[in-house]
């Protein structure tokens, strides 16, 4: 098993620095054009905030060039906290570099990690101590944000991490696939020890892991104790993000397919029907509200759905029911202009595909793949019913298609103990 850790130039600076109450980790790959930025909110925050900490900044870089990490160099000159940074070994991605940071942090006996997300231009000198003093207090062992961030990228969260994490594990975490988190120690501890480092959890599956192993794992599982969990409030994420379709499909394939593994990973929590329940939320920081949502011309999106009917029909025969089958069929022949892709609809096709790819005799990416246009569809109706909405009004939309998923539980049961793979489609399944 590979064990991603920071290369051996920044392990031998950790070791001189040689100890930290806190550490702040910023993953980083081809970000050199915020990552300057970043580097000096955070220098801010601990200013002003955590002035009585020992805090070590560390920049786990795995880009290919070195603008990345001279852009962290440049904006920590003068810096007033250690800054250490380098490479990783391990598969390249996020989580990598994560597990990376969070060992360092236990190698520096810290208390608390915090790891921020490289694409957020939003980010404010106080989101560091909204996330960082829960931990550090004693009340925490992950913290996630709770922030508004606008479609499209925020519209993964919205659809299908938001509503399938708090139906699957019974808690409402609002952003389980953020790139912003904190950790305790012990939690830290618990995650560089998984075996894990060689999957898509070393990639862009990280977030939506860690979210799951939080809600359905603890310190002691015997005593079936849970990890705390905790949100905390951040007002709005601006995110820069690479929007070419390989790299959002590479994305969306690394990420879903690793929540979706957790249906199989995890049932015997899913399948005991647990009562929702929210958890705590933290003060965070002060910001002005978001704007309402912008209208947008979501007819590419829509396109993209019916480019992918055309591509993919005989093979979603293989995942969905045929009432479900039925009911894609008839959005393909929608106008645009009264396009809309029900909620319901929407869970119970997730779900279908959540079976399949657990279950089924087909390849999970390719499964995982299919989805995209299905989503993109979805994406479509959720702009087109929160267009012009604040973004309470928003969130009361996302909150109703998280209900859909509630309610379909008993249906992701009923699949789970019936489907047989080697039915033909048109049988029942």
């Amino acid at each position: 098993m590979c064990e991603p850790t920071m290369r051996p130039d920044a392990q031998d600076h950790l070791k001189r620095i040689g100890s930290a109450d806190l550490v702040i980790g910023i993953p980083t790959y081809c970000n050199a054009t915020t990552v300057g930025m970043i580097v000096q909110t955070v220098l801010d925050g601990v200013t002003a905030d955590l002035g009585d900490l020992r805090v070590v900044l560390i920049n786990a870089d795995a880009g290919p060039s070195c603008h990345t990490r001279r852009a962290v160099a440049d904006a920590a000159v003068d810096a007033p906290i250690p800054v250490v940074i380098g490479g990783y070994t391990g598969l390249l991605g996020r989580g990598s570099a994560v597990r990376a940071i969070l060992q360092a942090a236990l190698d520096l006996n810290a208390r608390a990690a915090v790891v921020l997300d490289a694409h957020t231009t939003s980010i404010r000198p106080d989101w560091i101590r909204a996330m960082a003093r829960p931990i550090l207090d004693g009340h925490i062992d992950l913290v996630t944000p709770r922030y508004q961030w606008p479609l499209p990228s925020g519209g993964l969260g919205d659809l299908i991490f938001f509503p399938l994490n708090r139906a699957l594990w019974g808690r409402s975490m609002r952003q389980p696939g953020a790139g912003d988190c904190a950790l305790s120690a012990s939690l830290a501890k618990s995650v560089v020890e998984q075996d894990v480092w060689e999957t898509e959890v070393a990639t862009a599956g990280f977030e939506v892991w860690l979210s799951s192993m939080a809600l359905t794992e603890g310190p002691d599982r015997k005593a079936k104790n849970r990890w705390r969990v905790g949100q905390v409030d951040l007002g709005e994420k601006c995110y820069t993000s690479k929007t070419h379709s390989t790299h959002f499909l590479l994305l969306f394939r690394q990420a879903v397919g690793t929540l979706l593994r957790q249906v199989h990973l995890r049932q015997d929590t899913w399948q005991t029907m647990p009562v929702i329940q929210s958890l705590p939320t933290f003060p965070g920081s002060h910001t002005p509200p978001p704007e309402s949502v912008p209208i947008r011309d979501v007819t590419p999106l829509i396109d993209a759905l019916m480019v992918g009917w055309t591509e993919n029909r005989a093979f979603w025969q293989r995942i969905l029911t045929p009432t479900n089958l039925a009911r894609i069929e008839s959005l393909a022949v929608q106008p645009v202009e009264s396009f809309a892709f029900p909620p319901d609809l929407w869970a119970r096709v997730v779900l279908d595909f959540a079976v399949v790819y657990n279950k089924g005799e087909r390849d999970p990416d390719h499964i995982v793949d299919s989805l995209l246009p299905l989503y993109q569809g979805r994406l479509a109706s959720l702009w087109q019913d929160v267009a012009g909405l604040t973004p309470v009004g928003r969130d009361g939309t996302v909150a109703a298609q998280a209900v859909e998923f509630e309610a379909a539980r008993d249906y992701l049961l009923g699949r789970w103990e019936t489907y047989l793979p080697w039915l033909d489609s048109g049988e029942s399944r």
